[in-house]
């Protein structure tokens, strides 16, 4: 058996490379795609931040805007109110979530992207508002002010991006 040019001097001369040189091609494709697939989901997952999200509600006794600082908030008086009657549901990318776990005065949603401006909320009161405003406790700033129906019951409003994980929905009841 002769020798190849490009085969070592070493080689013994009944080696012999046996079968199929891309026989592994399928292999390596199908390994470079779950590769890529899981670096996509973990790259996802840490970019979008999924966190579970409380929403407190509270009332106040005077009207608050968008552009109230948190001196006028704390002047208010917002305490905590049962949120027995009232039904808080988040539009995450147009889907309607309703909350895991309601307790007292709180809702609580779970794997929320909170890095993502695609989040709204949507509020439906027992009786009528005057105002209602969404306010970053932990920061101490109002995020949003409320938009209302016809009938001032119910509320909207988009959330905003990169926000933090506790929540105060403040309403000022009408009258």
């Amino acid at each position: 058996m002769a020798r190849a040019r490009h085969e070592a001097s070493w080689t013994d001369e009944d080696a012999v490379v046996k079968g199929r040189v891309g026989r592994n091609r399928a292999w390596v494709l199908l390994a470079l795609f779950a590769a890529l697939a899981v670096l996509s989901t973990v790259t996802f997952n840490r970019f979008m931040n999924f966190q579970d999200v409380t929403y407190q509600l509270r009332s106040c006794t005077a009207p608050l805007t968008q552009e109230s600082t948190w001196d006028e908030v704390q002047a208010a008086a917002c305490d905590p109110v049962p949120a027995a009657g009232a039904e808080l549901t988040l539009w995450a990318a147009s889907h309607e979530r309703p909350a895991d776990a309601t307790t007292g005065d709180s809702w609580t949603f779970e794997d929320v992207p909170v890095n993502t401006a695609q989040t709204s909320m949507e509020i439906r009161l027992p009786q009528a508002a005057r105002s209602v405003v969404l306010a970053e406790p932990d920061n101490e700033v109002v995020r949003r002010e409320l938009r209302p129906d016809a009938s001032d019951r119910r509320w909207t409003a988009n959330v905003g991006g990169r926000g933090p994980t506790t929540y105060w929905v403040l309403v000022t009841p009408a009258g």
